[in-house]
């Protein structure tokens, strides 16, 4: 080779280095593509629990069976794409659910191990769920929760609970959803309406759920974005005698405020076996029943002490409650009225009354900024004043204080001076605030005291169990907190209502098996003598959530090498409660 005059030999040994150092280069890439064939997958332990229950319920051949599909057209059948949906909410830390980015998630998985046959993660794209979506839609995705939960107590050993909670909650939904607002749309309505996730700028959707006492969902539908909750209360009527049939008296429904109206009631008592319920009485509802009730009751004054009604009576700073039930008829049915005072609100009300006084102060310094020019204007906008906060509980005392002032002569001042002319204007001085007692009384009243209503009978449930088990109305709550977080929608791939509705399906079937864990967990720590109390959470098992299931779960892996598998487990103090928790969780073979 002829070097060039320009090239020396410094020039010869740069180019040497950087051939060797691109082979270098070019090395360690087919090294870390050698690693990559090799590298084991890492599979969360939670994942073959979800797995499990799945493999119980038969949810994948479920799905193939009631979904039409051609094997030829679907590189993936259907169950397969309803479990990867499923897999993917439990998952995404934050509630959220890109359906686009799924393959993404679920690379680094064992697939074979959670789905049971050959699959890639390039394999699930936008167009089969699409298409999935469309048709599970077609079928009618809501009826899929109550089929599932019927087998909830067949397949696991759970004793059933009679008492049901219903409520609702707002998703909101990201794309503007042009079908729904077309004429004659019949189908599942994304709007605005009142948001309980305070988006009230956002487009949303409701769900309407349906839990019993363990916390096991027996009902889960997706609501139109501005469904009332007086109308999913009648829905929830109607979802109850649809599936107990004769034995909807068999069961007690807890329900907030919005139960009680008459509609409702009148459908509650039309079958010849009425529908047992436990509620908070509305202020308007029944000519004001409520505040009649309160009244009678301080009346009375007969209270009986029923202590704590809570779930655990041991904690410090619990509330006491009192109590008077009595009888009351509404439209020739016969009803419990339950007058319940509480400890709870006196630290509140004391507030609330403190700050009425220091707030009608206020309002009467901004309320006479100026004099006025005679006595009868400033006496009348005292009475205005007055009559504008008649109904506080503090009543602010008012003087009228005349001020002499000389009247300003405009123009020069004159040589020889005149006898100044005196002008009177009358000022409203704030001189303090008076208590009105009987306001107080009854504030006070109002606050500290709630009325409950109910059917069920005093022989069947007391006052204290009545109150218990209306106190329960959390668990509906807890059912939530997996779906209150905003869900990502992708506008594009989503973009028809019956697919928002199909989705949905499928994170209420995740939730059924975040429920069914807990309720399994709580059942089985009842039967064991002497919990240990594990430091890794810092608390012992008695009362187990489903966030510290998933959290004592989280350290242990499954890795999947090329011919075996093994278990691993982050935190080594957590590896002789493996096979504790897979007792509680009732997946001892998954």
């Amino acid at each position: 080779m002829q070097i060039p005059p320009l090239v020396g030999s410094r020039m010869l040994k740069v180019m040497g280095l950087r051939c060797r150092q691109g082979q270098q280069f070019y090395n360690g890439v087919a090294k870390l593509a050698k690693l990559a064939w090799t590298r084991p997958y890492i599979t969360p332990l939670l994942f073959l629990v979800i797995k499990h229950y799945a493999d119980r319920l038969g949810v994948v051949d479920y799905f193939n069976r009631i979904i039409e599909w051609d094997e030829k057209q679907w590189k993936l059948s259907p169950g397969i794409l309803a479990m990867s949906v499923i897999y993917t909410s439990f998952m995404v830390d934050d509630g959220r659910v890109p359906l686009y980015k799924i393959g993404d998630h679920l690379k680094g998985l064992d697939l074979f191990l959670l789905f049971g046959q050959p699959v890639r993660a390039e394999d699930f794209n936008d167009d089969l769920y699409s298409n999935f979506l469309d048709r599970l839609g077609e079928i009618g995705s809501m009826n899929i929760i109550p089929g599932l939960s019927t087998q909830v107590y067949q397949v696991f050993d759970m004793v059933k609970s009679q008492f049901l909670n219903s409520d609702t909650t707002t998703h909101v939904v990201y794309g503007e959803y042009a079908e729904c607002k077309e004429e004659g749309f019949t189908g599942l309505i994304i709007t605005k309406g009142h948001s309980k996730a305070h988006r009230p700028d956002l487009n949303q959707i409701k769900t309407g759920l349906i839990v019993d006492g363990n916390g096991v969902v027996i009902v889960a539908k997706v609501l139109d974005g501005n469904e009332s909750d007086s109308t999913w209360n009648f829905t929830t009527i109607e979802e109850l005698k649809k599936q107990l049939g004769d034995k909807i008296g068999t069961c007690i429904l807890i329900a907030d405020s919005k139960f009680v109206n008459m509609k409702i009631l009148r459908e509650a008592n039309k079958s010849g076996e009425p529908l047992k319920f436990i509620s908070l009485i509305p202020a308007n509802f029944f000519n004001t029943l409520s505040k009649k009730a309160r009244a009678q009751a301080y009346t009375a004054g007969n209270w009986e002490n029923i202590g704590k009604c809570c779930q655990n009576t041991k904690a410090k700073d619990r509330a006491t409650y009192e109590v008077q039930s009595f009888n009351y008829d509404i439209e020739g049915v016969t009803y419990r009225l339950l007058v319940l005072k509480t400890t709870s609100a006196d630290k509140r009300i004391q507030s609330k009354i403190e700050t009425e006084k220091a707030d009608v102060i206020a309002m009467a310094l901004d309320a006479f900024p100026k004099p006025f020019a005679c006595q009868a204007d400033a006496e009348s906008a005292i009475k205005t004043f007055q009559k504008k906060t008649k109904n506080a509980c503090f009543k602010a005392v008012l003087k009228i204080v005349p001020i002499d002032e000389k009247k300003k002569v405009p123009g020069r001042k004159p040589k020889i001076p005149r006898v100044p002319e005196i002008i009177t204007q009358y000022t409203v001085k704030v001189v303090g605030s008076v208590p009105d007692d009987l306001r107080i009384e009854q504030f006070t009243q109002s606050e500290e005291s709630f009325v409950l209503i109910t059917n069920v009978p005093q022989s069947e449930l007391s006052d204290r169990e009545v109150l218990r088990k209306y106190k329960s109305q959390c668990i509906v709550e807890r059912s939530f907190s997996s779906l209150k977080r905003p869900m990502m929608v992708h506008p594009p791939f989503l973009k028809k209502p019956i697919r928002v509705e199909g989705l949905m399906s499928l994170i209420y079937i995740a939730m059924l098996f975040q429920s069914v864990m807990m309720a399994m967990a709580r059942q089985r720590v009842k039967l064991i003598g002497e919990l240990p109390k594990i430091q890794y959470a810092k608390r012992t098992l008695d009362d187990p959530t489903y966030d510290l299931l998933t959290f004592l779960l989280a350290p242990f892996e499954v890795w999947s090498m090329e011919s075996s598998r093994s278990f691993s487990c982050l935190v080594p103090e957590m590896e002789d409660h493996l096979n504790l928790l897979l007792y509680l969780v009732d997946a001892e073979a998954c």
